[in-house]
C-alpha cells in the first residue's frame, strides 16, 4: 500500500490521505517541489501530528523530486497534520547544525479497518466460551488464499499496536483447574509476552 502526499504548494492536492490506523508500514510517497529540491546536506523527515500521539519518520530519496517514508501505526482512528520538514546536516565545526524548516502541511487520516477489528474481536474474546458465538468464520466468506495470506500478514501489525487489557492473558482471566482452583495463565501467555511473540 503506498500514499502519495504532495507537498509543492498550499493547494497542492493529496492523491491518498489515509493508511489503516493499526497497521504501520505503509509506504508514503512525496512529491518535492522545484523551489524544494536542494543539493546533498539536507534531509527530510515526516512529522504525523494527532490528538495523543507524534511520530517522526525518516525519508528516503527515491528520486531527485521524490521522497518515500513508512507510514506510522497510530493509536486511534483521526485525522492528523503530516508536515514535511528539512533539515541540514551543515559543517562538523558548525556549532549550530540541524536548522529545521517546515516545507507544507497535508491532513492524513488514519481509518478503521478489518484486521484492527479483528484484533479487538479476538482480544475482548479470549478465555471466553461463548467467545466466537455469532462470529464470521473466514471459510464461509470463501475469501482467496491470497488474501486470507495478507490478512494474517494485518492481523499480526494490528494486535502489535492494539493495547491490551491490563492483566489481560490469551487464555482469558478465570482459569480453573479440575478442582475449581483458579489458576494463573502461563507465562508465555500474558500480555507482556503477546507482544513479543506477535
Amino acid at each position: 500500500m503506498s500514499s502519495l502526499l504532495g507537498f509543492c504548494s498550499p493547494t497542492c492536492k493529496l492523491l491518498k490521505n489515509q493508511s489503516p490506523r493499526s497497521q504501520g508500514r505503509c509506504v508514503i510517497t512525496v512529491q518535492l517541489a522545484d523551489e524544494e529540491l536542494t543539493e546533498d546536506g539536507v534531509d527530510y523527515f515526516l512529522l504525523f501530528a494527532g490528538s495523543t500521539q507524534r511520530h517522526l519518520t525518516s525519508t528516503l530519496r527515491s528520486s531527485h523530486d521524490t521522497l518515500q517514508a513508512l507510514c506510522p501505526a497510530h493509536d486511534c482512528c483521526e485525522a492528523v497534520f503530516v508536515t514535511l520538514c528539512s533539515a541540514s546536516r551543515g559543517p562538523p565545526e558548525d556549532l549550530n547544525p540541524g536548522h529545521v524548516t517546515p516545507l507544507g502541511e497535508h491532513r492524513f487520516s488514519f481509518v478503521q479497518d478489518l484486521a484492527f477489528d479483528m484484533a479487538q474481536f479476538l482480544v475482548s474474546t479470549a478465555g471466553r466460551s461463548d467467545g466466537l458465538d455469532g462470529a464470521l468464520l473466514l471459510d464461509e466468506c470463501q475469501i482467496p488464499l491470497q488474501e486470507c495470506e495478507r490478512l494474517d500478514e494485518s492481523l499480526e501489525l494490528a494486535l502489535h499496536h492494539l493495547l491490551l487489557p491490563p492483566g489481560w492473558s490469551l487464555l482469558g482471566n478465570k482459569l480453573s483447574n479440575s478442582t475449581g482452583e483458579l489458576l494463573a495463565p502461563c507465562n508465555s501467555l500474558t500480555q507482556e509476552n503477546v507482544q513479543e511473540k506477535i
